[in-house]
């Protein structure tokens, strides 16, 4: 049962969790106002953005971006973003 419970984290705070609380410090108020992190699959996590003029300026600093997110806890396997207009 316990296995099951860590599988689909049931209980616990999953990484997308903690990437959505701490998304304005990771990336800013300015472009954290125009864009989310949508989910984390395989390592990659898919940020949606509203405009693409953010998404520009997100592109630019995705290294940056990515060196943050590996920061958090649970996080530090993140490999990249995949930066979308939607």
């Amino acid at each position: 049962m316990e296995h099951l419970l860590q599988k689909y984290r049931i209980g616990r705070d999953a990484p997308e969790h903690l990437l959505r609380d701490h998304w304005h410090e990771i990336v800013g108020p300015a472009s954290a106002a125009y864009s989310h992190p949508a989910r984390l699959e395989r390592n990659v996590v898919t940020v949606l953005t509203s405009h693409a003029v953010v998404r520009n300026e997100l592109f630019h600093h995705r290294d940056e971006i990515v060196a943050r997110i590996r920061r958090l806890p649970g996080c530090d396997k993140v490999k990249s973003i995949n930066l979308r207009v939607g």
